[in-house]
């Protein structure tokens, strides 16, 4: 079996949405162009640059563009995500990874940890503009589940917003019926609209 270490860049799942079908491959160097397009050069997400949940306590202490921070990540491995494509074109992006990869959570009111547990969290979709509405959101989500599973994920966690978005951060993280969809179930609820839910593989 792979080490969290050991990234498996063969890996890939092809799921069915509205537009077609999307292919989800890890993220990897090579493929950091393709993330860019995806975010595009405005707004949120490129500014992000999926670094928020990943911010360490304190901050980063320079004034690093937060692409080139991620892209160390992506150069250092394992994966920090995938990339979904469809007829070649990158369309989305989902990050997913073992909750300790991002400091942030455990600094949230609302997402502090629950128990003792490291599970695998999916945390952030970017799909790109003018391609959103297609059901592209819920093919990553799919993806990442089983890219989870392919690593030893026991518990996924998530953090998807139900009801009235009160923050730029909440069109990032998923709506509740995607991942009640999966088999997701909520283990604790901390105000109106951010429940946490968990997803258990079986044949842990």
């Amino acid at each position: 079996a792979l080490t969290r270490s050991e990234p498996d860049v063969t890996w890939s799942h092809t799921v069915e949405t509205d537009a077609g079908l999307l292919t989800c491959l890890p993220l990897t160097q090579e493929r950091l162009e393709d993330m860019q397009s995806v975010f595009g050069d405005r707004g949120v997400a490129r500014r992000c640059f999926c670094m928020h949940w990943r911010r360490p306590d304190g901050g980063y202490g320079d004034e690093r563009d937060n692409r080139d921070r991620f892209a160390d990540i992506a150069l250092d491995g394992p994966p920090p995500g995938l990339l979904g494509y469809m007829r070649g074109q990158p369309l989305g992006w989902v990050q997913v990874g073992p909750r300790s990869d991002f400091p942030t959570l455990d600094r949230s009111r609302l997402l502090k940890a629950v128990d003792d547990l490291d599970p695998w969290t999916i945390n952030c979709f970017v799909v790109k503009a003018g391609r959103r509405s297609e059901g592209i959101g819920r093919g990553l989500l799919a993806a990442a589940i089983e890219y989870a599973k392919s690593r030893g994920a026991e518990i996924i966690e998530a953090y998807p917003v139900d009801g009235h978005r009160e923050s730029l951060v909440d069109y990032f993280t998923g709506t509740l019926g995607m991942f009640s969809e999966h088999g997701f179930v909520e283990v604790l609820r901390r105000n109106d609209t951010r429940p946490i839910v968990r997803l258990t593989v079986t044949g842990h």
